[in-house]
């Protein structure tokens, strides 16, 4: 994928993942219910950010998860 385009994605990514936190402050200080907004765009930034990181980070990210959660690595056949 492009730098420039996984650039954006992240950029996106950051912008949305700071709305979801200025929306969160927005429900505890006025009692509005926006969940349903909140968990789209919450949705949509972890999506934009899986797709602006690079296959090398993607793999750190991996083993470094398989490390800490170990159990996760096993897996078991159905039969």
């Amino acid at each position: 994928m492009n730098k420039e385009l996984q650039g954006l994605f992240l950029c996106l990514a950051a912008l949305g993942f700071a709305y979801t936190i200025l929306m969160l402050l927005l429900i505890l200080v006025s009692g509005i219910k926006l969940f349903k907004t909140i968990s789209l765009v919450f949705t949509l930034s972890a999506l934009l950010f899986t797709l602006g990181l690079s296959k090398q980070v993607k793999q750190r990210i991996k083993q470094k998860l398989s490390k800490i959660m170990p159990f996760q690595a096993e897996r078991y056949s159905a039969s």
